[in-house]
Parts: C-alpha cells; structure tokens; sequence
C-alpha cells in the first residue's frame, strides 16, 4: 500500500468521527433552541369568594354613585366605564328614552343591601341581590313637573351579574330581581 493509501485509511476514521460529531452537534443545537413560549395561565382576579364578593359589592356602589354623578350633571364621571355587554345596552337604551321622552331622574339612589348569590371563579362570574333606595329620587319632565309614577317601590330589587375582565369587573347585567327588599 503506497504512503498516499495509507494516509487515505486513517483518514477514513478520522472524518466519520467529525461526521458523527457534526450531526451530534447539530442534533444537540437543535435540541436547544427554544420552542414556543408558554402561554401563561391566567391568574384569578380574586383568591377567595369573600374577596370576589367584596370587590363585586364596591365596583357595585362606585357605579351607583357615579349614577348620582351624572344626574347631577358632572361631565367628568362615566358610570358606563362600569358597564359591558346587556347593561350597557340597557343604560344607552334608557338614556336615549328618557331623552325622547324629555324626562330626567333627579335626586340620588342609595345601595341598601348587596347580598351575594354565587361566585363562579372558571367563569368569572359574580352574581348578587341587592337592594336599591330611590325614595331620594324623582322622575321629572322638561317643565320640573313629578312624573314619577305613584306606584314605583321606594326599594328596587335587582339581580346583578358581573364578569372579570383582565384586571376589574364590570356589571354585565342587572335586572330585576324576584328577592323582596324591606326598608
């Protein structure tokens, strides 16, 4: 075998060596790069029912008083910001009545009971009864006439839903409720 055979054998090993190293190397890269970040598991807005409850019942009174807000005519309030899908929908409706009709509500309302029904933490549903004073209050015509009907209640029933959104909770429905109020 002449010097140039020889050299080409030992070489033989030599490369199959770089090879498996290379392909090693190349699987061992692969293996490292990173995969797709994880998606993060959402966190609940709130770690107990009691603090659920809680939160649900002052998001409930701030949008109450920014309700009192607006009918005193303060423009920098919203109480809509507390509102999402069907009462939203209810209060623009109610507005925009009111305002055909040429009446206004005057005179505060008063939260004076909020009793916690269920808390629906998968969901991110909070759900309760309360109880709302409107003897403070009066329907009016453009004139300044009462037209408040004589057969309102001086305590509405309502049943209110609520529904976690990233960091707050917004009142997603608030009907009336079947719960009796007592004064």
């Amino acid at each position: 075998m002449t010097p140039a055979g020889r050299a080409g054998r030992l070489m033989e090993p030599l490369r199959a060596g770089i090879a498996v190293v290379l392909v090693a190397t190349a699987v061992g890269l692969v293996g490292c790069t990173p995969g797709p970040a994880p998606k993060p598991t959402p966190t609940p807005l709130f770690t107990s029912e009691a603090e659920a409850f809680k939160a649900a019942e002052q998001v409930y009174r701030d949008y109450n008083e920014a309700s009192n807000e607006r009918r005193e005519g303060k423009e920098d309030v919203d109480p809509q910001s507390f509102l999402s899908g069907q009462a939203l929908d209810d209060d623009i409706n109610a507005q925009r009545m009111f305002k055909e009709k040429h009446l206004k509500i005057v005179g505060p309302n008063r939260v004076s009971s909020f009793d916690p029904i269920d808390y629906d933490q998968a969901r991110g549903q909070i759900s309760a009864n309360l109880c709302v004073d409107v003897t403070q209050s009066r329907v009016v015509d453009d004139s300044g006439a009462d037209v408040t009907p004589s057969t309102r209640a001086g305590l509405v029933a309502l049943h209110v839903t609520m529904t976690e959104r990233r960091d707050h909770l917004e009142i997603t429905s608030a009907v009336a409720g079947e719960h009796s109020c007592r004064p």
